[in-house]
């Protein structure tokens, strides 16, 4: 009788132990499963996605909405260099390159310095593009190009008279013209002053603004 006590007792003790081991087993798997489910949903991963599709948005809204500018200067005509449509005299720049920012923009870039006038000052030179007009013997006037006040000036035999076939042309009659357009014979102040009684010549004037007399005058040649 004591031992089938004892076996009972026994039996009861291993129902319970295998009760709670199965328990345990149970809820290491639930946990497992539970850390599986949580790690694949994590949403750190599911951010990205969005992040990227914003990043791109931003900047494909920055590279679409760059502005273009419309160049300054003047609307270049078909067929014409801008330095035969205006008169450059006193832009540091040379021919080349003006025409080249015409012929890549289809605009003519506004005269540098001259600020449109036809004149332009440099250190203690003025210099003035326009018609040139007699006045009174050695007094001459400059109609600068685009407007502004009428220029007087002096001229004498120290002045540097530049012709390219109005007011004088090289000795056999050849027109003689420099890489910017103006003249190169040597001219004398009669021969300047015959032409500026006519009205008809441009010239590129460079004079001291003190004593208004003329250091050069070259002559603009139009074909």
């Amino acid at each position: 009788m004591h031992v089938r006590k004892i076996s009972a007792f026994t039996l009861a003790a291993v129902a319970v132990c295998l009760s709670l081991t199965a328990c345990d087993k149970g809820g290491t798997d639930s946990a497992s499963s539970a850390s599986s489910t949580t790690s694949s949903a994590s949403p750190g991963s599911a951010q990205h996605p969005t992040q990227s599709s914003s990043s791109s948005s931003s900047s494909s809204s920055t590279s679409h909405g760059t502005a273009h500018a419309t160049p300054s200067g003047t609307p270049k005509k078909p067929g014409v260099s801008c330095t035969n449509q205006i008169d450059y005299a006193g832009d540091s720049r040379s021919n080349a390159e003006i025409n080249a920012i015409g012929e890549q923009t289809g605009y003519c870039p506004p005269v540098s310095g001259s600020g449109g006038s036809g004149a332009a000052h440099t250190g203690d030179h003025r210099t003035a593009v326009g018609t040139l007009e007699y006045l009174a013997p050695g007094k001459l006037i400059v109609k600068p190009q685009g407007g502004g006040m009428d220029q007087a000036f002096l001229v004498s035999d120290a002045t540097r008279i530049l012709g390219a076939a109005a007011i004088c042309s090289a000795t056999d009659g050849r027109v003689t013209v420099g890489n910017d357009g103006y003249g190169t014979s040597k001219c004398t102040v009669d021969q300047l002053e015959k032409a500026a009684k006519t009205s008809s010549v441009t010239v590129r004037v460079t004079m001291d603004p003190k004593s208004g007399g003329a250091e050069t005058v070259e002559e603009k040649y139009h074909q």
